[in-house]
């Protein structure tokens, strides 16, 4: 039976330990890029197995993390210490979502040994003292990571691209210790484990956290996300002095030295050290990376959840011993709890059908959005092809036009050589066929149809035509002509033909045109007319 209740103890506490920290390791992890390289991915729930195992399988080499407080008497204290936990999790978890949950699984193993008539131990006073040192360590130590890092890729002259590779490679072996160090910091929840139990007490320490996470699994996954994406839209190397700070206080508040300094090795909850490493890398930046409102939760959460825990189990280790009075109180602080509880459903429950009605009113003003723009477009289109559709028609009428025009000049000049054959020889033969081939030279240069065709080139090319005059005003109108032209593509053989001049002509202009545009023998001239 004390088993049993060891392992709803260590359930309960470890719930909310899952529920509560594993989300801020994992989001940091994530939002680095760490998370989606495969071999993390592989290793990070064998790594937190592996420290939450550890003071199982070397108990003899891990210091203890409890050092100084008296541990319950039975199985049932054990299951009192859980559920004030529990309690202290839930009850802080309405205003913030970054309950104290070690500091408040520590105070609840004071509470029940004062409940039991046994004194605070001064190392309980030092207790204190290291949470409050914890989380400033672990912000002094993000802001001198900060600082180190960003003045040496400042002073490197790697690529950005690199700096960043390194960055993500540094962050992938940070994150794998990171994980270890914090199942090992928290692997405070097992201290109830009996010792000499062999693998049954190493098969709960393994079996009671995997229970937790299928019990929470989504809204853990859910959570990591959303500090990923949302909480987490800084750059890589802020998040790396994150989680290397997170790191370092994990490992170092595992570890003896703090006792050397006047303090105790303790638990630490993740979501106080990273509001902590947040607020240090926000001072280094001069730039807020945390919202206040959020901070100041998150540091009355990290006091609240010990002063809760401590009294919840103070009460129930009085119920144990049969006190009536003590028993109403306790039953107070549970009604207490599930109209908390309650509330926070029932707000929870409101705020997600605000969303759902926000979310239909988006939905509903993005697709009459979409609907306006779609109509836009289409009558934009339409006029569109109005405006193609009466070009098209006169180049139409413009052709049929020419087609009657050719014709009429065919017409007259077969009546006239039809006249000047039947005429005698002699100069009046010779003059009217002089006129005949004057005609036929005139017609032949096409002037009507090249100044149409000057014409729309200058419609089409309205804007070139502007910043060529603003930027060259010194350009003869044939010069201008000329650049059209060559903007255009046609080679030097047809702008001849096209001017009426000899391919000769055309590199004597192109010369001129070079000089009056300032183009050294090196430039391209068609390159920078298109430039233009």
């Amino acid at each position: 039976m004390e088993v049993a209740y060891i392992i709803l103890s260590v359930l309960l506490a470890g719930y909310f330990l899952i529920l509560y920290d594993l989300p801020v390791v994992g989001g940091s992890i994530l939002a680095s890029g760490a998370g989606e390289r495969m071999g993390v991915r592989i290793l990070m729930p064998v790594l937190l197995l592996a420290g939450v195992v550890a003071p199982c399988l070397f108990p003899e080499a891990v210091y203890p993390l409890t050092e100084g407080l008296t541990m319950p008497a039975d199985g049932v204290d054990a299951l009192s210490v859980g559920i004030a936990t529990a309690a202290s999790a839930v009850m802080v978890g309405t205003f913030s979502r970054y309950p104290a949950v070690p500091y408040a699984f520590i105070a609840s193993l004071a509470g029940i040994g004062v409940a039991q008539g046994i004194p605070l131990q001064p190392a309980a006073f030092r207790y204190v003292l290291s949470w409050i040192t914890g989380p400033v360590v672990c912000a002094l130590l993000a802001a001198g990571i900060y600082s180190i890092c960003s003045s040496f890729l400042r002073r490197g002259k790697t690529h950005m691209a690199i700096q960043e590779g390194k960055v993500l490679f540094a962050s992938s072996l940070v994150s794998l210790i990171l994980l270890f160090a914090v199942a090992f910091n928290n692997s405070m929840v097992f201290s109830f484990l009996p010792s000499g139990k062999g693998w049954l007490t190493i098969a709960v320490a393994a079996g009671c956290p995997l229970a937790a996470w299928f019990a929470v699994r989504s809204k853990v996954l859910a959570n990591k996300y959303s500090v990923a994406d949302n909480d987490l839209d800084i750059n890589s190397l802020s998040i790396l002095s994150l989680i290397l700070a997170m790191t370092l206080a994990f490992s170092l508040f595992s570890s003896g030295l703090p006792a050397k300094v006047g303090l105790v090795a303790t638990p630490l909850p993740a979501g106080t050290l990273y509001l902590a490493a947040l607020l240090g890398i926000s001072m280094v930046r001069e730039r807020a990376l945390v919202d206040g409102g959020e901070l100041l939760k998150g540091g009355v959460a990290a006091f609240v959840s010990p002063v809760l825990g401590f009294l919840v189990a103070y009460c129930m280790g009085l119920i144990l011993d049969g006190r009536v009075v003590s028993t109403l109180v306790f039953l107070g602080i549970l009604l207490f709890l599930g109209v908390i509880s309650y509330y926070r459903h029932l707000q929870d429950s409101l705020a997600l059908q605000r969303q759902a009605l926000l979310s239909g009113e988006q939905r509903a003003y993005s697709t009459q959005k979409s609907l306006s723009a779609l109509e836009v477009r289409a009558e934009m289109t339409e006029q569109d092809l109005r405006n193609k559709l009466d070009a098209k028609r006169k180049e139409l009428v413009d052709f049929a036009v020419g087609v009657s025009d050719q014709k009429e000049f065919m017409e007259k000049i077969y009546d006239d050589l039809a006249e000047v054959r039947a005429m005698d020889g002699g100069d009046a033969k010779d003059e009217a066929m002089d006129s005949l081939l004057g005609a036929l030279r005139e017609r032949m240069y096409f002037t009507r149809e090249m100044n149409d065709f000057y014409a729309r080139s200058e419609v089409l090319n309205e804007d070139f035509n502007m910043r060529l005059k603003s930027m060259f005003p010194n350009l003869t109108e044939g010069e201008r002509k000329l650049a059209n032209l060559l903007r255009q593509g046609f080679s030097s053989k047809y702008i001849a033909s096209l001017m009426n001049i000899t391919p000769k002509s055309v590199e004597i202009n192109r010369s001129r045109l070079r000089a009056k545009l300032g183009l050294q023998r090196s430039d391209n001239l068609i390159s920078f007319i298109k430039s233009i």
